[in-house]
């Protein structure tokens, strides 16, 4: 097997990358450099990985030199929160971890996100290794958390994450259904836009093998997608480090609406889908491009989501995600492949379009209800 290496570089830190099919085999070897004198290891995970996958990572662990505990998230019902992460901290100190000792996440986003939070903050930093067990989480953990709840808010604490080592194997997100594995699919996509002209197109020449779980395409995806969103995330230009955020207050929105019941993947693609739309008039983005997006969500299997929704209560939706975070309502805008910036958008552009995308989506629901 072959397992490719990526140095996800943020200037003072970097990340070592590692993916490749049977990654999990080959744990021993490669976590062996992480730390200089092997010692207790905490690790933290939640209900995603089957007990062989644990015992797979513990006995790797403990070939390499660590003494390991568990903690499960598996129960927890909000994993990503402020009091998880007391949690976590609680445990780190009844196993007296220290700055020299190894964070292990094993899961899925929000696993990794209250780890990543915990290992940053603790001691001032502790040695963290993350071994994602989804396509999204391989997708962002690298660059970014999920941002943890605190009480009633969503998603408003984060920290740069300072992972020393992710490990990624492949062949625990091919095979898997839409749902488990759509919104990695979106976050390949957009990462590709936010990226270059040059891998936009490449990305469709893609499709077919990542959707097939063909090795190298997924690999090569996954890994600009650490070069696309790591390049906007230490960007010198605030503007640009925002590009990550390209589709996200859309989706905030649509959630805040929708409810929780409608998959968080279904709602990112449509925010991707009407923020394209949002930036042709905003942002002169080409309406081909936008056309473009549309047929790669769909050739990923992707679909548009149908619903109903009023257009005072979108509108009023998205100045509430935006303003919750900001005191401007600016959108994370592409003007090209390469080119995603915090645009203003005039409130009549924002009403035509809404209504525009609102009916289309009405439209959608009484077809449906018409078969």
């Amino acid at each position: 097997m072959t397992i490719r290496r990526q140095l996800v570089n943020f200037g003072k830190t970097c990340t070592d990358f590692r993916i490749g099919s049977g990654a999990l085999e080959d744990l021993p070897r490669l976590i062996k450099s992480i730390a200089g004198e092997p010692k207790r290891a905490l690790l933290v995970h939640d209900a995603i990985p089957s007990e062989e996958n644990l015992e797979c990572v513990r006995r790797a662990l403990v070939d390499t030199g660590y003494s390991v505990e568990f903690m499960s998230l598996a129960r927890v019902p909000s994993i990503a929160s402020i009091e998880t992460a007391q949690r976590v901290f609680a445990t780190m100190e009844s196993c007296h971890i220290t700055a020299d000792d190894l964070l292990v996440a094993v899961g899925g986003v929000e696993v990794c996100s209250v780890v990543s939070f915990c290992t940053r903050t603790w001691c001032s930093g502790t040695s963290a290794l993350a071994i994602p067990f989804t396509l999204d989480a391989m997708c962002t953990i690298s660059t970014s958390m999920r941002a943890l709840d605190a009480g009633s808010s969503r998603e408003m604490i984060s920290i740069q994450p300072g992972w020393d080592m992710i490990v990624c194997d492949i062949d625990l997100v091919v095979g898997k259904a839409i749902d488990q594995v759509g919104m990695g699919y979106a976050l390949l996509l957009s990462s590709a836009f936010a990226q270059s002209r040059r891998i936009w197109d490449q990305f469709a020449e893609k499709i077919d093998g990542i959707v097939d779980g063909v090795e190298i395409p997924l690999i090569d995806a996954l890994c600009n997608t650490q070069t696309a969103r790591a390049s906007a995330v230490r960007s010198a230009n605030p503007s640009a480090r925002n590009a990550v955020n390209y589709g996200v207050t859309t989706m905030h929105a649509l959630r805040a609406c929708l409810g929780d019941d409608v998959p968080d993947y279904l709602l990112y693609a449509e925010g991707l889908r009407f923020e394209a739309r949002l930036a042709h008039d905003a942002c002169g983005l080409d309406v081909d491009l936008v056309f473009e997006q549309d047929d790669r969500l769909d050739d990923l299997g992707i679909e548009e989501l149908p619903f109903k929704l009023d257009v005072d209560r979108f509108i009023a939706a998205l100045h509430d995600a935006r303003f919750v975070r900001s005191n401007r309502f600016m959108l994370s805008l592409p003007k090209n492949p390469g080119s995603i910036r915090l645009s203003k958008v005039d409130e009549d552009i924002l009403r035509r379009h809404a209504e525009a995308y609102l009916a289309s989506r009405a439209e959608l629901l009484e077809e449906g209800d018409a078969e």
